[in-house]
């Protein structure tokens, strides 16, 4: 009893305040972390059985006034397409505001990581007035609409091949008036222009066998965000994957930065490198 209480004053915000609402028991197992995107939370709850769920559920959706709370299981396949189960409400499709953005979207049927916030507001304030910027895997346009709506892009192309999340792509466009954004159903290698971008956005974990792609669509000076996943014994990994895409296609690529974005799993890091590519 003494060390449940001293775990449960150690928390702070409103997982405390959920805490308090939970009996001793309940609280020690009670996940610490949650997700929200919109109106609807994402709780990790592992080896909890059913009725014990419903209890934390509850007190997480009452203290947080969450219209649905889901119990996240992680995604699947090349498209990431969440698996969640429903425990409290009944609706998966929510807006979520951010930085004067809104994103509509369903979380039963794609992913958004609230967790790429920093990223997502940086691309928002990087793109100089003018640029043509490409995205290949534009996904709902957590990337594409930010720059649309806090820079002047002269064109967004937004590539997208999963079909429900073009369908939110198209209709974030029209939400936050984002015109300068150009959505593209299907695979980037059919979709993606050659030679006109001054910025590249590849949003993808696993787009090392993209990169072709990218170095076909720069311009002759041009800026790639390439994000991979990255072990922490390779950190290099991510340049040498760019680097020997670039050398084959005879462009010369300069890393200009590298951000860590998050822990994406033990021992694996979510990494951001800023390259410059040039003819």
């Amino acid at each position: 009893m003494i060390a449940t209480t001293s775990r449960r004053t150690q928390e702070r915000g409103p997982v405390a305040e959920v805490l308090r609402h939970l009996s001793p028991d309940l609280a020690a197992i009670a996940p610490r972390r949650y997700e929200r995107i919109g109106d609807v939370l994402l709780l990790k709850m592992e080896g909890i059985d059913t009725e014990a769920r419903r209890q934390i559920v509850e007190s997480y959706a009452q203290v947080l006034q969450a219209r649905t709370v889901v119990v996240d299981r992680g995604v699947r396949g090349p498209w990431r397409q969440p698996e969640v189960d429903v425990v409290w409400g009944d609706g998966t499709e929510t807006v979520h505001l951010e930085d004067g953005v809104r994103f509509k979207l369903d979380v039963a049927r794609v992913m958004f990581s609230s967790g790429n916030i920093a990223e997502r507001m940086r691309m928002g304030r990087i793109v100089q007035r003018g640029e043509i910027v490409v995205d290949l895997f534009a996904g709902i346009g957590q990337f594409a609409i930010p720059m649309a709506v806090h820079a002047r892009p002269a064109r967004v192309i937004a590539c997208e091949v999963n079909p429900v999340a073009y369908s939110y792509l198209e209709e974030n466009v029209r939400l936050n008036h984002a015109w300068s954004v150009e959505p593209r159903l299907g695979d980037c290698r059919q979709t993606g222009p050659e030679g006109i971008a001054d910025r590249i956005v590849m949003g993808y974990l696993h787009g090392e066998s993209h990169l072709d792609v990218a170095m076909r669509t720069a311009k002759d000076d041009c800026v790639l965000h390439y994000h991979e996943n990255v072990p922490v014994e390779d950190p290099d990994r991510p340049a040498r994957h760019v680097e020997e895409a670039a050398t084959r296609a005879g462009i010369r690529a300069k890393v200009l930065a590298v951000h860590r974005i998050k822990s994406y799993a033990p021992r694996i890091r979510h990494l951001v490198l800023d390259v410059r590519l040039s003819r």
